[in-house]
């Protein structure tokens, strides 16, 4: 006898950022890789094209990332996101650690207006209505047998606890985050007890070559070590899975797009791609998982905007070209991140200064005034999987608000924290695994696994740096070689610095809170914590400094010595222009990669 049979396809975004059209508001112009808009189109399409049973779902991080989503922030009752997400018929919705970005309220409020149920089963908060642990969904299948049977399908999200680190300014003490690993193994066990006949873990949570339950990257735990999970939807990292982005990675299989055995699928960020994974259902007196086919599907220039979805999003952004056309200031400087790889720029020096100029007016009088001041910071763009558009661009002229929001895309205020100077040595080793490892002649120049949000430069200090010895720390913060050194030498005002002596070190919220795991931040540290936004910082420090408002300080790194090997940069393409900027470097230019990048050969 034929055991009756029925399709379930599950189609998923994540990481959405905000990207509503496409539309680069940062750039003015438009692109045919990005956007809510034609996605949507893509999701109708997979829907109609469904063999039997639909689910629609988000994997969480909608809510931050460009600069419409930092205008949002002022329009909390009449969101755009819940109107596209109801305009779609989402089934349930996932929570990342960015929608937490600005603060518990908005992020509740917000939420509130969705239309299905907002899942996370690690947070909780008494001041939180919008949130539960998971849900069922019910759907009836017709099945091969032509009888309809209903289908239990249980929903859980996780996400990363390290969230209320990262969010501390404005979550410290409102929400409390709990592992992973842990809670979606009590909602998964709830949900079957409740006669999920399915289970579906939402995980905004990305891979490790490996299996780690602790870090932020926990999903391959969840596949490995929890029972009863049917399908995973994966997110946070912005790589894709299945595909090379994870190839030869233990746990998975990147043609099947399998974690252990259990289906999943990473799509693309900023609405690029649509995740779908299709569930071959067989019931035998119970339901279970006969097949699985898991593919992702991206939009191209040939997708159509879907009109619903434009409707939504035009007044918000013609409001958000209204605000970042807004000139506050002149630059006499062509100000860029271009080969920020290869030395310090105008544009970190410029959000260095907006730090340094708040913490010394909030520590006059104290007795941190005497200390020598420094500031963090780390390039705002600097290509990494972002692509090929990702790097700060400002030209001599008018300094508008479209350039704030370049230079700082966070939503982060101004912090300090008191460091010797040993931890300091420590802390720009920490940042120098952004360099990658080998000896081979035209290898890459960076580690495309370290992202340049974590390469810190320290402004007030000169540096000489070794990218070719083995890294102290790896990717993730963690000290790999006790003895080992990146940094070759570093100075003070022109005398090498004493490990012990302090300093005031000026940096983001989020850096002082602990995030990136950098050396001597942690509970007994000695810090000043500002409600001063970075963007406003940033705005008075261009209005005070018009006509050149990086200054020519000299550089606060630079390679230790020309070992005369060659490595390869990946730049903007209009960086090819600009090859003068970097002429001590002797660049030779390979061409575009695959993704866009101008190839640079450089010696180093």
């Amino acid at each position: 006898m034929t055991v009756p049979s029925a399709q379930l396809r599950i189609a998923a975004t994540s990481d959405v950022h905000m990207h509503l059209t496409g539309w680069d508001a940062l750039r003015g112009a438009p692109v045919d890789d990005k956007g809510m808009d034609r996605l949507a189109t893509v999701i109708r399409e997979e829907k109609e094209n469904a063999a039997s049973g639909w689910l629609l779902l988000d994997n969480g991080d909608a809510l931050q990332g460009t600069p419409m989503g930092d205008v949002c922030v002022e329009h909390v009752d009449t969101h755009p996101w819940p109107a596209v997400l109801n305009a779609l018929n989402y089934d349930a919705v996932g929570l990342g650690n960015h929608d937490f970005d600005f603060g518990l309220p908005f992020m509740d409020a917000v939420m509130a207006q969705v239309n299905c149920p907002v899942l996370c089963a690690n947070a909780s908060s008494a001041a939180a209505t919008c949130m539960t642990a998971y849900t069922i969904l019910e759907r009836e299948l017709t099945c091969s047998d032509g009888q309809v049977r209903m289908l239990r399908i249980g929903v859980t999200s996780v996400l990363p606890p390290q969230t209320g680190v990262w969010n501390r300014r404005c979550l410290d003490g409102a929400v409390r985050f709990e592992g992973g690993v842990q809670a979606a193994r009590l909602a998964v066990q709830e949900l079957r007890d409740a006669g999920a006949d399915v289970v579906i873990v939402l995980c905004h949570s990305g891979l490790t070559d490996g299996i780690d339950a602790t870090g932020e990257n926990f999903a391959a735990a969840i596949a490995s070590d929890i029972s009863g999970v049917d399908a995973m939807i994966l997110g946070h990292t912005h790589l894709r899975f299945p595909g090379p982005d994870h190839a030869g990675f233990a746990t998975a299989d990147t043609d099947a797009g399998t974690l252990s055995g259990v289906p999943a699928v990473m799509p693309a960020y900023a609405a690029a791609e649509l995740g779908v994974i299709d569930l071959g259902l067989v019931h035998d007196g119970v339901w279970r998982v006969a097949s699985h086919h898991v593919r992702r599907r991206e939009i191209n220039a040939d997708t159509a905007a879907d009109a619903i979805v434009t409707q939504i999003t035009q007044p918000y952004l013609a409001a958000t070209e209204a605000r970042l056309d807004t000139p506050i200031g002149h630059t006499s400087e062509h100000v860029h991140s271009w080969f920020s790889m290869l030395n310090p720029s105008g544009a970190e020096k410029v959000v260095a200064r907006a730090l340094s100029t708040t913490i010394e007016e909030t520590v006059a009088g104290t007795d941190l005034a005497g200390l020598p001041l420094l500031a963090s910071v780390a390039p705002a763009a600097l290509g990494g999987r972002a692509g090929p558009s990702n790097f700060v661009n400002i030209e001599p002229g008018p300094f508008r608000e479209r350039h704030v929001a370049m230079l700082c895309p966070y939503p982060n205020t101004v912090w300090a924290a008191v460091l010797t100077g040993a931890e300091i040595w420590d802390w720009i080793d920490r940042s120098l695994v952004y360099f990658a490892e080998g000896d081979a002649d035209d290898m890459a120049l960076t580690n495309p696994d370290a992202p340049a949000f974590n390469f810190d430069m320290i402004y007030g200090l000169e540096a000489e740096v070794d990218p070719f010895a083995p890294p102290a720390f790896d990717v993730n913060g963690h000290r790999v070689h006790r003895d080992s050194t990146r940094v070759r030498r570093l100075s003070h005002q022109g005398r090498d610095v004493d490990p012990r002596e302090r300093f005031v070190l000026a940096m983001t919220s989020y850096r002082g809170a602990g995030g990136g795991n950098f050396p001597g931040i942690g509970p007994h540290t000695r810090t000043v914590r500002t409600d001063v936004e970075l963007r406003q910082a940033l705005r008075t420090t261009i209005t005070s400094n018009e006509t050149s408002p990086t200054h020519s300080n000299a550089p606060c790194w630079r390679f230790s010595s020309k070992s005369e090997t060659r490595r390869v940069i990946h730049t903007a393409p209009a960086a090819e222009d600009h090859l003068a900027d970097i002429a001590s470097f002797a660049p030779n230019v390979l061409g575009l990669d695959r993704n866009g990048f101008l190839q640079v050969e450089v010696t180093v």
